[in-house]
């Protein structure tokens, strides 16, 4: 992804939402840019949001003072039999992904033909070439044991989609099985036409 889809659930959200919002991707690096730590220590509450991919991200940064963190569509094994994408799932994805496979990923990633006309809307402006270069950067940080150090921090709830083709929503459940969950049946990976603004996404975080 790029920012295009935080900007469109910022875009959503009304007046009433206070936080700022700390933007992530592209995890070709799971490092956090030099100074970031140092304002994130300036605020009295944080709260991690990861989606797909991202949670797995998330987890290798080191982040300190976390309050609450919500898992959505993502396991901390990404790239995991029981608990993520299917090793050989992972890897034929990554090996064929091309312009034509992008397509058929994002069909895949939205659930229908309606979701998918709405999310070219705000579809990242990044090339299938660059996208394939990050996959293979992360199966190489997994390969690698990344993340090494134990967390300060965990997540607090995780969303499941129950239609989610990417993420098996099985295999969410077994990863999430300690941790306080919500399936929603109807929901695909892509889960941001359904929680399309900030206040519904961290509603998924009240007990």
């Amino acid at each position: 992804m790029d920012e295009s889809i935080a900007l469109y659930l910022q875009a959503n959200t009304s007046g009433r939402f206070q936080s700022d919002v700390l933007l992530c991707y592209d995890y070709r690096s799971v490092d956090m840019p030099a100074g970031i730590p140092d304002i994130l220590g300036d605020y009295a509450e944080r709260t991690v949001v990861a989606w797909s991919l991202g949670v797995w991200a998330a987890s290798c940064i080191a982040l300190e003072g976390i309050d609450s963190a919500l898992a959505i569509n993502g396991t901390l094994k990404p790239i995991s039999t029981g608990e993520g994408i299917q090793p050989d799932v992972f890897r034929a994805t990554l090996d064929s992904y091309d312009e034509d496979s992008r397509i058929r990923f994002i069909r895949r990633m939205c659930g229908s033909a309606a979701e998918l006309e709405r999310f070219y809307a705000i579809a990242p402006q990044r090339s299938a070439h660059d996208q394939k270069a990050e996959l293979g950067a992360i199966a190489g940080h997994v390969a690698a044991g990344r993340p090494s150090a134990m967390l300060e921090w965990s997540f607090t709830h995780a969303l499941i989609g129950g239609c989610d083709l990417i993420f098996p929503p099985q295999a969410q459940e077994q990863a999430w099985s300690g941790t306080r969950r919500r399936m929603v049946k109807e929901l695909p990976h892509f889960p941001f036409f359904a929680f399309n603004d900030w206040e519904k996404v961290c509603s998924c975080m009240e007990d």
